[in-house]
C-alpha cells in the first residue's frame, strides 16, 4: 500500500494513521488549511487565512480572525460538524489560544488552536 504524499515526509508508514476519518487526520487537515496563506498554495483564491501578522492588536481584528478560522474549517474540513470556536486569550509567548469544539465520527471533540501572532503559524492539538 502506497503512503500518502505528506506521510512520506512525516516518517509514517502506510496504514499507520488508521481510517481516513480519524481525528488525527482531521486535525492535520485543519492545521494545513489554517497554515496556508490566502492566495497561495491552492488554485482557489479563497483557500487559507489572510495576513493577520501585520495588523495585530485590535478587537475587530480578533473578531475577524476568529470568524475567518471558523469559516475556513467549515468550508475545507467537512468531517467535523457543529463547529464552535472560542477565543480563550493570549499567552506570554505571543500565542492566541482558541478552543474548537465539534463532532467527528459521531463523537464530541475538543481541539486547541494556537495562533502565533508574529509568524501566523497555527498549531492544532487535542484539548483535555
Amino acid at each position: 500500500m502506497a503512503r500518502a504524499f505528506i506521510d512520506k515526509f512525516m516518517g509514517r508508514e502506510a496504514g499507520q494513521l488508521g481510517p481516513r476519518h480519524s481525528l488525527e487526520n482531521v486535525m492535520r487537515n485543519i492545521q494545513a488549511v489554517l497554515n496556508t496563506k490566502e492566495g497561495f498554495g491552492s488554485f482557489r483564491r479563497d483557500f487559507g487565512l489572510g495576513d493577520y501578522t501585520s495588523k495585530y492588536g485590535s478587537r475587530d481584528l480578533l473578531k475577524t480572525l476568529t470568524e475567518e478560522i471558523q469559516e475556513e474549517i467549515a468550508h475545507h474540513e467537512p468531517r467535523i460538524s457543529r463547529v464552535k470556536l472560542e477565543l480563550l486569550g493570549k499567552d506570554n509567548g505571543l500565542m492566541l489560544n482558541f478552543l474548537l469544539t465539534g463532532i467527528v465520527n459521531d463523537e464530541p471533540c475538543k481541539l486547541r488552536l494556537r495562533f502565533h501572532t508574529v509568524s501566523g503559524h497555527v498549531q492544532v492539538e487535542q484539548s483535555p
